[in-house]
């Protein structure tokens, strides 16, 4: 695999595999699609849908890393994997009705702590030796605060540009370890997490700064459909993306957080880096696939992000 393959490292904490049943052609018919699923996939496959070259890295085992290491090149995504004992999760999902229906998951995979320094040996190494890392969070606490902790100081150290997508304990672990050079946080995560009491702007500058003080170079906060609330260094910004009708509102924010990778990587300065997250999140949700969409689309719409400049930030 060669290094200079892959600007952008992706880790990914899950992979897992989605079985979906989708309406067949004829009556009682079922079409059945396999997909890999999990933040770091759909991180890594908008990348791949705005040019850059990812790399995904994590852990994957059992009969479902079989069929996630065969499925990944269809997409156009290379995989630098540690193998582990326990199997990656399946969900099963039922969109025959036209909503999607859970039918069956299995339980999150425990790692050995021997596989858990070879993911961290792994993600680093990797890390070290592109232009960027993004570092979404975790379900199920695989990985305990401390792999977080390491992971930031380690990066800080390496001097690795780093975008993070993540909330609660894993983001204030990373926080303690080293800084973001992009955190993008949704409303919805920090309401639930009892950072703000609502998403008004005043509330939400307030937990922009807090972020940007602890370490945070830049903060985007993404609020559904409204706009997205973001600080660079001393600068404040409100970004607007234009109103679409949504196909599935899922994944949006993943996109922008890949939108916000590729910027680093192009060298952008902070109001296209604005433009360029908003309108990847924008495009994402045309579509029913998460992690996906046209460039051209997202061409187009980079033009139309309505980006304002706040009252300047002298705190």
């Amino acid at each position: 695999m060669p290094r200079d393959r892959h600007n952008i490292v992706v880790f990914a904490p899950v992979l897992h595999l989605n079985v979906t049943l989708e309406e067949g052609p004829g009556p009682g018919a079922a079409e059945i699609h396999l997909h890999p699923g999990g933040q770091g996939f759909w991180i890594a496959r908008m990348l791949r849908h705005l040019g850059e070259r990812p790399l995904l890295c994590g852990p994957v085992g059992g009969e479902t890393g079989m069929v996630l290491r065969s499925l990944l090149p269809a997409f156009g995504i290379d995989l630098s994997t540690v193998s582990t004992e326990a199997a990656s999760p399946v969900y099963v999902y039922d969109r025959r009705s036209g909503d999607r229906e859970v039918m069956g998951e299995t339980a999150m995979p425990r790692l050995t702590r021997h596989e858990i320094d070879e993911v961290y040996g792994k993600i680093l190494e990797q890390a070290m030796q592109r232009v960027a890392c993004v570092i979404p969070g975790q379900t199920g606490d695989i990985f305990p605060s401390g792999f977080y902790r390491r992971l930031g100081a380690d990066l800080a150290a390496s001097e690795t540009k780093v975008v993070g997508d993540l909330h609660a304990s894993d983001l204030d672990a990373l926080l303690e370890g080293g800084s973001i050079d992009i955190l993008k946080v949704s409303d919805e995560e920090l309401l639930r997490d009892g950072v703000i009491a609502g998403s008004g702007d005043p509330e939400v500058l307030r937990a922009i700064s807090r972020f940007y003080h602890r370490g945070a170079r830049a903060v985007v906060v993404s609020r559904g459909g409204q706009s997205a609330l973001a600080r660079f260094g001393d600068g404040l910004f409100e970004a607007t993306p234009p109103s679409l009708l949504p196909a599935d509102f899922r994944g949006a924010g993943d996109s922008m957080t890949a939108g916000f990778a590729a910027a680093i990587a192009r060298g952008l300065g902070p109001e296209d880096t604005l433009r360029l997250g908003c309108a990847a999140g924008a495009a994402n949700v045309t579509r029913h696939g998460l992690g996906s969409a046209s460039v051209e689309l997202i061409d187009a719409l980079v033009e139309r992000i309505g980006i304002r400049a706040l009252t300047p930030v002298n705190s």
